[in-house]
């Protein structure tokens, strides 16, 4: 690495070997293809040479693989997924990362900074509706990139986007970030699923919720 960079070698071995002797993986072993080690690494370097957004940490990663594997002495494979980042990173004890973090490096790291809005909507693949085998697909846009970050499929006349939208919210961690969705995903269940995530939701009200959109406009008074 460059000597402008904030960090130097012997910093980062160092913080390397604390992760690898005081930070516990207590993950279940079905989801430890990745080593933990090796993603902390990654995250934490890219935050102190400046990459603030999650897509920009996630990018950082990937250019680097072959470095932070040499880095953390960890056996290279594919990168972790964009989806999959924030879901690891939430199941972290931060308290402890950041303790390493300051030992190492001087500095802590704000988590809830890397959380990013992310837009749900479904789209209705053309085609679909005249013949009668309607399939949408729903996908899930940060808000500040534009990317795509996760999708799913909707398929059948009868088939509703409101429970695809739980599913891929739980199935890719993204009910622990920050979501936005249509009216029609505004009910106690969807709303209850991202809050007992600890994810932050913003969704319209519509008139056909009077009871509601009245309490709405009394708080906007």
């Amino acid at each position: 690495m460059e000597n402008k960079n904030p960090f130097n070698d012997k910093e980062i071995a160092s913080f390397v070997d604390m992760l690898n002797t005081e930070l516990p993986d207590i993950r279940d072993n079905r989801g430890k293809r990745h080593s933990l080690t090796s993603v902390i690494v990654g995250v934490v370097l890219a935050t102190l040479v400046g990459r603030q957004k999650l897509s920009e940490i996630h990018r950082f990663i990937s250019n680097r693989i072959v470095w932070l594997s040499e880095l953390t002495k960890t056996k290279l494979i594919k990168p972790i997924s964009r989806a999959h980042l924030p879901r690891l990173l939430d199941g972290l004890n931060w308290t402890s990362v950041n303790d390493l973090v300051e030992r190492c490096f001087g500095v802590k790291i704000q988590h809830d900074e890397i959380k990013k809005w992310v837009a749900i909507d479904g789209k209705a693949l053309r085609g679909t509706l005249d013949s009668g085998d309607k399939q949408n697909i729903v996908l899930a846009v940060d808000h500040d990139t534009r990317e795509v970050v996760a999708q799913a499929r909707q398929c059948g006349d009868k088939s509703s986007e409101i429970p695809v939208v739980r599913e891929l919210l739980k199935d890719t961690g993204l009910e622990q970030q920050k979501i936005s969705l249509d009216a029609h995903h505004f009910n106690p269940k969807t709303t209850s699923q991202i809050q007992q995530a600890k994810g932050i939701y913003l969704t319209q009200v519509k008139e056909n919720q009077a009871t509601f959109l009245k309490q709405c406009k009394e708080l906007n008074k």
